[in-house]
């Protein structure tokens, strides 16, 4: 004989369905956040920052020590890679999660296309307060990347010593950075997203005097530091020195080389003053940090001096990324990652949010994350008569490497230039066809748009290379 259910009082009911109302309009108000929600998502970029020049990544230079501490509490890909060795395109790749050939960014004087969601747009859709920060000035308004946000600080109060093209010092990034600060989370209850973009250490380096000298001396004794370079007729660096990095007539490898660690120096120092005052704020524990750098720089590989753009080695686009997540317990991670993959995993970490179906990008911190396949696609478009389009899958890099429509094919390790195309055919081949497949996706991308310059914005972006004439 069946046992009869038991009998639900009225009052009984309407409370379980009072409690059911309640959980409900709970999930509607919480939609598109997580309970593990950061309060602050704090995107940190640097301009022209190779990752071998920071302690996490191996240096013994002692050049980044806040840096290094961050590192220490964060998950940390040792395997990072830009999607272009430009400011524009790579961090156009990061904000989308798209590659620039889809975006119609080539270079840096193209138009971000305002149709396209970011990081920030999305964020802002969700409720969030979306601010930023930048000092690069191919980075300001008439760019189109500061689509999303609501308020965009693209002041530039400097001037380069050189070119006396805009930029702002990292002090003064860090100061504009915790003015928004303190706007962005006035509360508990508030969640926000603030980008902040340095430009140290693009060149022309021009790092405080005390700080150069203590690396001119390091630089003693190193069997090039005194070796004398040629200056270039322009900007690319090939076997000579940029002309928009010479200062005081120097032409010895020592004293740019030094710069270059001098200003990595002092851009760490103001990294640690930021970092200092979240926690000062009572935010450490609600905020997730993400740090990464746009692309790297030259010092020398491949005969290629004090510049970036031309090729699409680990000197140009092996660059830091590290996730510092409350609650989460730091890790090293040695699966490839790219700068596409910043859009989605951040994302993924502040709201609901369903990604589109995206090749270009992955959640790094999902579970299981590590076990994905495992590769980065890169390009270099603009202001080169050549086209190099790349892809590390593993542990190899097969680059091609295009002029006047003639390709030519390298495979290499992914961590040297030693050239395997010939004994490793069986690698060389599958890789070549899957590089194919992704540029012949990447050619139904976007048409370019580029930005209406001025006579003197033109004149400037020519002198730095950021004008080419090569057509995409």
């Amino acid at each position: 004989m069946p046992i009869p259910a038991p009998r639900i009082s009225r009052k009984r009911t309407r409370a379980i369905y009072l409690l059911l109302v309640c959980l409900l309009v709970a999930m509607l108000m919480g939609c598109g956040r997580k309970p593990t929600t950061p309060q602050l998502l704090l995107l940190i970029t640097v301009d022209t920052l190779r990752a071998d020049r920071l302690g996490a990544y191996g240096s013994d230079l002692g050049l980044t020590p806040n840096l290094d501490a961050l590192a220490e509490d964060s998950v940390v890909f040792t395997a990072a890679y830009a999607a272009a060795p430009f400011t524009l395109p790579s961090v156009s790749a990061l904000m989308t999660g798209r590659h620039p050939e889809a975006l119609g960014i080539f270079r840096n004087e193209s138009v971000f296309p305002a149709s396209v969601p970011t990081l920030a747009s999305e964020l802002n859709r969700y409720g969030w307060k979306t601010r930023a920060v930048v000092s690069n000035f191919i980075l300001r308004h008439e760019s189109g990347i500061a689509s999303g946000f609501e308020t965009f600080d693209d002041e530039f109060p400097q001037v380069e010593i050189v070119r006396k093209w805009p930029e702002r010092v990292a002090p003064d990034t860090t100061e504009a950075a915790l003015a928004l600060l303190d706007d962005c989370v006035p509360d508990e209850d508030s969640h926000c997203f603030l980008w902040v973009h340095y430009q140290d250490p693009h060149g022309p380096y021009t790092p405080p005097e005390a700080l150069h000298a203590a690396e001119l001396a390091r630089e003693e004794g190193r069997s090039d530091s005194e070796r004398l370079l040629p200056v270039s007729d322009d900007h690319t660096g090939i076997g000579a020195i940029p002309n928009y990095q010479i200062i005081d007539d120097r032409r010895d490898v020592g004293f740019y080389r030094a710069g270059y660690h001098a200003e990595i120096r002092y851009l760490d120092g103001e990294i640690g003053r930021l970092l200092e005052a979240i926690e000062e704020r009572g935010l450490g524990r609600r905020t997730l940090i993400a740090f990464t750098a746009d692309h790297g720089e030259g010092l020398g590989e491949n005969d290629y001096w004090f510049a970036h753009g031309e090729y699409l080695n680990d000197s140009q686009l092996h660059v830091p990324l590290m996730f510092r997540v409350a609650g989460r317990a730091p890790e090293r991670r040695n699966d490839v990652a790219s700068l596409t993959d910043v859009f989605h995993t951040l994302l993924a970490a502040s709201i609901d949010f369903p990604l589109e179906p995206e090749p270009a990008g992955r959640d790094l911190l999902a579970a299981n994350a590590e076990q994905t396949p495992s590769r980065a696609y890169s390009a270099s478009l603009g202001g080169s008569h050549q086209q190099r389009h790349g892809l590390i899958d593993g542990e190899y890099r097969l680059v091609i490497t295009q002029r006047d429509g003639i390709g030519d094919a390298r495979l290499t390790n992914r961590s040297n230039d030693i050239d395997l195309s010939a004994a490793a055919p069986q690698i060389a081949k599958p890789m070549r066809n899957r590089l194919n497949r992704i540029r012949a996706r990447l050619a139904r991308g976007l048409e370019e748009t580029l930005q209406d310059l001025s006579d003197e914005e033109r004149k400037s972006l020519e002198a730095l290379g950021y004008v080419g004439e090569t057509e995409p």
